[in-house]
């Protein structure tokens, strides 16, 4: 009797897992919907049906000339739970992608901007997105935006949770 190498079990165990994955991924995704004030979370991705516990103030696009491919995004989100709330993604439809960003100072006084991997709103307190400090970039902008126009973001936390804000173009 011949005994199952160890690259035939790998097989064979990547071929129940991956699908099982691709399926609840698929059963986890929450419906697309019109984006709003951002007063409320969407419908989490995972099973649980508890909003995102995050307010939203001030939210808003920065208006650039015809043919610029990127602008920032800023607002106040407020956190009034007793967990911080990590923020590791944003998308928008209005952009090839969003990256969240952070500006900082060196020791020598240079301001330079950098990616990063989370923003968190603090448990009880309040994330100020703004240009000059952490904010988000909306990249290859799909179009130009006109000033007044309500531009759809989706804010998406560690857990999967995420929230729509309807954020306004605005004069920098």
């Amino acid at each position: 009797m011949s005994r199952p190498t160890p690259l035939l079990l790998s097989l064979a165990l990547a071929a129940v897992v991956i699908p099982a994955a691709a399926i609840r991924s698929q059963a986890g995704q929450a419906p697309s919907s019109p984006a709003h004030s951002g007063h409320t979370a969407a419908a989490p991705a995972s099973s649980s049906t508890q909003r995102l516990p995050l307010g939203v103030q001030g939210a808003s696009v920065i208006a650039v000339p015809p043919g610029a491919t990127e602008t920032s995004a800023g607002m106040t989100l407020r956190n009034p739970g007793k967990t911080p709330v990590v923020l590791t993604a944003a998308r928008s439809s209005a952009a090839g992608h969003v990256m969240l960003m952070t500006t900082r100072r060196d020791a020598q006084g240079r301001v330079g901007m950098s990616g990063v991997k989370s923003l968190t709103v603090p448990a009880g307190g309040q994330l100020v997105l703004k240009p000059g400090g952490d904010h988000l970039m909306l990249m290859d902008l799909k179009r130009p935006l006109r000033l007044g126009e309500r531009v759809p973001l989706v804010l998406v936390a560690r857990d999967g949770r995420t929230l729509s804000v309807s954020a306004t173009v605005r004069l920098p």
